[in-house]
């Protein structure tokens, strides 16, 4: 769903309560695992970014609500895991945040933080400065 929020509590502020609650327990599971982390809304949704470096972005779409990760050559090591999900190449969908769907995005974003300097990626290599920040 195209969003003009300005901000990145303004764009979880608009969602309906059953898309907001789980995405804001992503949101403070993100930044409980990268304190220094920034937010922005880049593309139209909530986007952190990790050491100048895109990490990961959330979003509430039509028919599902989505963990985009940045760098998603680094994906592959949870191959296996991920078999069950409907996903992209950086996108994984999913309907409900279940309890082990969590607890595999907290190892996802906690391994692709840590990893982020051996993606191939260059959108990831390249350090930016975020388009706007949340206040």
């Amino acid at each position: 769903m195209r969003s003009l929020a300005r901000t990145a509590t303004e764009y979880f502020d608009q969602l309906e309560p059953e898309r907001r609650e789980p995405l804001l327990r992503l949101r403070k599971m993100i930044v409980g695992i990268w304190p220094g982390i920034v937010e922005d809304m880049d593309r139209e949704m909530p986007t952190y970014h990790l050491k100048g470096r895109t990490l990961c972005a959330l979003a509430s779409q039509k028919n599902f609500m989505v963990l985009y990760i940045i760098p998603h050559d680094l994906l592959n090591a949870f191959k296996k895991d991920l078999l069950v999900f409907d996903k992209g190449r950086s996108c994984i969908r999913f309907k409900r945040l279940e309890q082990g769907t969590l607890d595999l995005f907290d190892r996802i974003i906690k391994y692709t933080g840590s990893q982020m300097d051996e993606s191939q990626l260059v959108e990831v290599r390249t350090r930016r400065q975020p388009s706007r920040l949340v206040s």
